[in-house]
């Protein structure tokens, strides 16, 4: 954790590190110099998938190895992790850390400019792998049984760290009860329910193109001009936040059907542009072609603008069948996924010749923001004046990952506390609290 405080009388948990041991020697920094110390874990329901996506995130395939080490031996000269990930199809942070895998392992080298293959042979070693997967899969389930022992649990603590002399603590919530307080004020309720009725998250812009998007057969580097570009928009909720984020993840969860906008999202959405306060407002309302959502963007852009009395001028034509392939990978791949795959329809390229402003689009969920980058240069280059962006969620962005500390062994968690872990998701109620050990603690009861 990176905290050195004695005197430090409580840790608080939202939301579990992956591992017992982990958790061990955070809730440790309390009550060093003090007779008394509260540690409260509040588990919460995406902890598993957050433990997943990291304990796999520094693992190696062969498909990845194979797409790096075939670019690499097939450059000229070295490549830099930019050149690369239009080579290869792999976030940055991903590639970043194969790369130091294969240098660990001698098949590539940094050098001046890059990175080059050595040449060497490489065998993906599935044993290990295998093995490294199973432990940390092994850590959380500890954790988890931790979670909801029977027992003491700084019995469970110390024998998950082989303390031959582990036994009943007598002060942690197994052992003397909760400690804790359970009822919430309703004051503190009703302003914790106004909170979470919040709308409204703004939706920045793209700045610069993906660099090297020349290999990949698309003309276009550096910073995006302003006349091709978003202007910045809105989002009703990340994908991720509390309060309508939870009506978003229902919203957008795989397999949920696609239906026509319902009363109460239609309302939240016009406090977000009742909020929205724009240079110029919106003219004209133009939807995004969605592939998964067809009938919700639909139905969400014609109810906007019907109550914003605003033409509505349909949605842009997917070209060859709009975007290829599927979600995820690096940003330039996915730029040139939709590259050229979005055109303005004669009627809507008629109609935007002659207004006097912006227009609003419509999409679903803003992930990387190519899809409406490209979509904007596309109404731009039929005469948009500007171009707003609304979605109704927006969802971390390829080229943005978590924010990540070392923790226990070295090994990578989220921080929790910066602006990108706050888009990972968060549940809107937390299962019932874990303690550690409560008061009261001397300085030595962490061994």
């Amino acid at each position: 954790m990176g905290f050195d405080k004695p005197d430090l009388g409580f840790v608080v948990h939202l939301g579990a590190p992956s591992s017992p041991v982990a958790y061990y020697q955070q809730v440790g920094r309390a009550g060093r110099a003090t007779e008394n110390a509260d540690v409260l874990l509040l588990p919460g329901r995406e902890d598993p998938a957050i433990w997943s996506y990291f304990a796999h995130a520094s693992m190696p395939t062969p498909q990845r190895v194979t797409q790096v080490l075939e670019a690499l031996a097939g450059a000229e000269r070295p490549l830099s992790t930019a050149a690369l990930e239009t080579r290869a199809d792999l976030k940055r942070s991903t590639l970043e850390v194969l790369l130091k895998v294969l240098d660990v392992d001698g098949a590539v080298r940094r050098v001046q400019g890059g990175w080059v293959a050595t040449g060497a042979d490489w065998a993906y070693d599935h044993a290990r792998y295998d093995r490294i997967g199973q432990a940390r899969q092994d850590e959380a389930a500890a954790m988890l049984a931790y979670e909801t022992t029977d027992g003491c649990r700084m019995q469970f603590l110390q024998s998950a760290l082989d303390d031959p002399d582990a036994q009943p603590c007598g002060r942690c919530d197994r052992c003397a009860g909760g400690w804790y307080p359970v009822e919430v004020p309703v004051d503190a309720a009703t302003a914790a329910s106004a909170t979470l009725d919040r709308v409204g998250v703004e939706l920045a812009p793209r700045s610069l193109w993906p660099t090297g998007m020349a290999a990949l057969g698309i003309p276009v580097s550096g910073r995006i001009a302003a006349g091709r570009n978003l202007s910045p928009g809105r989002s009703l909720a990340r994908l991720t936040d509390l309060g309508w984020g939870n009506r978003m993840r229902e919203l957008f969860a795989t397999g949920a059907p696609d239906a026509p906008v319902d009363t109460a999202l239609v309302q939240a959405c016009t406090r977000v542009l009742a909020e929205w306060e724009w240079k110029l407002r919106p003219a004209a309302v133009v939807s995004m072609p969605s592939r998964s959502r067809p009938a919700l963007i639909a139905s969400l852009a014609q109810a906007l603008a019907g109550i914003g009395r605003l033409p509505y001028l349909g949605a842009l034509d997917a070209v060859d069948d709009g975007p290829r392939g599927e979600p995820g990978g690096n940003s330039a791949y996915r730029l040139a996924a939709v590259w050229g795959r979005f055109a303005v329809p004669d009627a809507a390229a008629t109609a935007l010749a002659s207004l006097g402003g912006p227009v609003l689009l419509v999409d679903d969920v803003a992930d990387s923001r190519w899809s409406l980058t490209v979509a904007a240069g596309a109404l731009h280059d039929a005469g948009a004046a500007g171009v707003l962006p609304f979605t109704l969620a927006q969802a971390l962005t390829s080229a943005e990952p978590p924010h990540r500390t070392s923790g226990a062994g070295g090994r990578m968690a989220p921080c929790r506390r910066c602006p990108r872990c706050r888009v990972w998701p968060i549940s809107s109620t937390a299962a019932s609290p874990a303690c550690a050990s409560s008061a009261p603690r001397s300085p030595t009861s962490r061994r």
